[in-house]
């Protein structure tokens, strides 16, 4: 007879879960369902607005200044055909970044309660049976690895959407960043038309 072969292999079906102090402690986000959290996202802007549309207020809150607070600024020089041309470009590649993100986002809600083997059944089949000398029926039992799977997915399930909740709040920041270039321009081109001088007062 020969020896036993060593696997190389972890005999072990699951790593040990993050955030726990003893090892297989289920981490902190364990069983729960952080789809809510998920940002379905989708680009507003097939063509961005137009520079010369006079800009809307942006509200307090979004990291402008404070009011009374100003920045030195010494001459301006603004090429806004070069502005609208990086804006168009950015708007496109955001528009592809988010298209897959939303088929990833689709994929991972139409498998999460089965991807990871959770549920699982053996197929149903007909067997025979010695006794009666006939065939049976025989439906499928839980396959051996669901329990394995369902803990599995208790830790990964949350671990996915996480992922996707900072990829799709990046997404979103991203077109605020859009936005604003879109806002400047349109600040720039208001200034522009508001720096015209008047015209002549009439003859008395």
């Amino acid at each position: 007879m020969t020896d036993p072969i060593t696997s190389n292999h972890d005999t072990t079906a699951l790593p040990a879960a993050e955030g726990g102090d003893e090892p297989g402690e289920p981490g902190p986000d364990h069983g729960k369902d952080l789809s809510g959290l998920v940002p379905t996202d989708k680009v507003a802007w097939g063509e961005p607005p137009s520079f010369n549309d006079d800009p809307k207020k942006i509200p307090a809150d979004s990291g402008t200044l404070e009011q009374g607070e100003t920045d030195p600024s010494g001459d301006l020089k603004i090429d806004l055909g070069a502005m609208r041309t990086t804006e168009k470009s950015i708007l496109t590649e955001t528009r592809a970044a988010v298209a897959k993100y939303e088929e990833v986002r689709a994929k991972v809600v139409a498998t999460k309660d089965s991807v990871f083997g959770q549920g699982a059944k053996e197929e149903d089949k007909y067997v025979f049976n010695p006794a009666s000398q006939g065939v049976g029926y025989q439906q499928g039992e839980d396959n051996p690895f669901a329990a394995a799977g369902a803990q599995f997915a208790a830790e990964m399930n949350p671990a996915q959407e996480r992922a996707l909740l900072q990829v799709g709040t990046a997404l979103e920041k991203l077109g605020e960043y859009i936005a604003l270039i879109n806002h400047s321009g349109q600040v720039y081109a208001h200034t522009d038309r508001e720096c015209r001088f008047p015209h002549p007062p009439a003859a008395r």
